[in-house]
């Protein structure tokens, strides 16, 4: 057989089914470049985010990011998810069981969250989205489902280091600790950076969650 023979009998459709694979490897990169983006310019400030801006930070035209995306509250949800997607996956991961003691599983989940905490990043583009959330219902609708995501992840890991708690008072702890996480991200945000006791902050709420999900009683 000859090569060009060789070459004849190959499906007619392979050159087509590389180029559009490739197409998608670049879109998914693009997509990502443009999230990278957008989530750098939300950190400036929600009342000047807009598409054009998010366009010019990652080097594409205007159009291209409405074609990933839609509009304005299409992209921030986008963000939102990408910034706090990973972490969310993590603590699912740890409600469900990832080590052998519930307890290394609530530590590390508090080690998640004060990495969070501690990025300067991801604090202000708290802060801005909680700001969007007051005029954009479907932005507000998702925080809602990721805190009760974050709450429900808190209280299985609650029941399982303390199996005696019912389901009110297991969600009730898991509230209480999600406030000072949060109460943590705000403090850590508007302290002086100089100030020592933040670096212990972390260990502190450690030994306050493991007494307080021990102690209580079902």
């Amino acid at each position: 057989m000859t090569k060009h023979a060789s070459q004849d009998n190959e499906p007619a459709g392979s050159d087509e089914a590389v180029s559009s694979g490739i197409r998608a490897v670049q879109s998914e990169r693009r997509r990502a470049d443009i999230l990278k983006a957008s989530a750098e310019v939300l950190t400036q400030g929600y009342a000047d985010f807009s598409l054009r801006k998010v366009a010019a930070a990652a080097g594409v035209r205007l159009n291209t990011v409405q074609h990933h995306f839609g509009d304005l509250e299409s992209l921030v949800l986008a963000t939102v998810e990408s910034v706090i997607g990973d972490l969310l996956l993590r603590f699912s991961r740890l409600a469900e069981g990832e080590h052998e003691s519930p307890t290394d599983d609530l530590l590390a989940l508090i080690d998640g969250i004060w990495a969070a905490v501690t990025d300067i990043q991801v604090r202000t583009i708290y802060f801005e989205v909680w700001a969007m959330a007051r005029y954009h219902p479907a932005i507000a609708d998702l925080i809602r489902r990721r805190y009760a995501d974050y709450q429900g992840f808190v209280a299985a890991i609650a029941h399982r280091l303390n199996p005696g708690l019912g389901e009110t008072e297991a969600s009730t702890l898991a509230t209480l600790i999600a406030s000072w996480t949060e109460g943590a991200l705000v403090m850590t945000h508007w302290a002086d950076p100089d100030l020592s006791s933040l670096s212990v902050v972390s260990v502190r709420m450690k030994a306050a969650c493991l007494t307080l999900l021990a102690t209580a009683a079902g």
